[in-house]
């Protein structure tokens, strides 16, 4: 082989790679970090807090309400699902507001509520709703 058959048959096999290397860009690449950590996976309930006070042993007492049993999982396309004891307590659409510390559930429907973020992390997720505080982990 001369060098100039060489030449082009190293190019041709470096386009080759190059091209192979070009595939559809990871939706990940796009995805805001809040994005990203809300939908990576199933979020366990933990603790509820009122007013900074840890207030789950009380509310299991009076409510019978085990947030350890509670599971909330969120998609990138937009759906979402609520878990108790195994049983599906709710599921619809989300979707972020006011840069992304609001997220909003099944906008425009009678069900529409908001909660309010206060931390949200790969690993803890809590948000404020009704002036409890409820923290999730994965």
């Amino acid at each position: 082989m001369t060098r100039h058959q060489l030449r082009y048959f190293l190019c041709a096999i470096l386009f080759t790679f190059m091209l192979a290397g070009c595939g559809k860009d990871d939706d990940d690449d796009n995805a805001t970090p809040n994005l990203k950590y809300l939908t990576d996976g199933d979020w366990t309930g933990d603790a509820i807090y009122l007013d900074g006070v840890d207030v789950t042993d009380e509310i299991l007492d009076e409510q019978g309400f085990d947030i350890t049993e509670y599971l909330l999982v969120f998609e990138r396309d937009g759906s979402y699902l609520e878990r108790y004891n195994g049983q599906i307590q709710a599921e619809g659409k989300w979707e972020f507001d006011n840069s992304e510390r609001i997220i909003v559930y099944d906008r425009g429907t009678d069900d529409e509520y908001s909660i309010v973020i206060s931390k949200l992390d790969q690993d803890e997720f809590s948000f404020v709703q009704s002036g409890y505080e409820f923290r999730f982990r994965r």
